[in-house]
């Protein structure tokens, strides 16, 4: 092993990293990674051990990936609970501001062909999702 090893070491995609990947190409649509956005996403994952280095472990893989691979690969290696977990996780945060961008529905609807989902199974959990993060019903 040679000293410049670990800085080019490639990381293996797994579950955990394909949901915080998605979340990071997602979050990542506008052409940044806000403070808050890391934040929520380190809170996500946090029921995976060490979030921080999840996110770390998928910000390397996804930035060694175009998103078309990145889908790809993560097709193969989820199942199907697994894919509408992601999909889930991509509309809450989507919608936490109460809209999705047209550019981020695109992106959103790349993942859900990607995974082989059907419109009408993700549809559900686009209408509950938009009912939790409705918080105009307060006003």
């Amino acid at each position: 092993m040679g000293f410049f090893d670990k800085f080019s070491s490639t990381v293996e995609l797994n579950p955990a990293i394909a949901l915080a990947g998605s979340m990071i190409y997602i979050m990542a649509s506008d052409g940044e990674l806000a403070e808050e956005e890391m934040a929520y996403l380190v809170s996500t994952l946090q029921s995976f051990g060490d979030a921080e280095e999840l996110v770390r472990s998928a910000s390397k893989y996804a930035k060694n990936k175009d998103l078309e691979t990145f889908q790809k690969e993560a097709n193969e290696i989820l199942n199907h609970d697994q894919k509408m977990t992601v999909l889930a996780n991509l509309i809450d945060l989507l919608l936490a501001d109460g809209r999705a961008e047209e550019e981020e529905q695109e992106l959103f609807f790349s993942f859900v062909n990607a995974f082989d989902v059907s419109e009408d199974d993700i549809q559900p959990f686009i209408d509950i999702i938009s009912i939790k993060n409705d918080y105009a019903v307060f006003l």
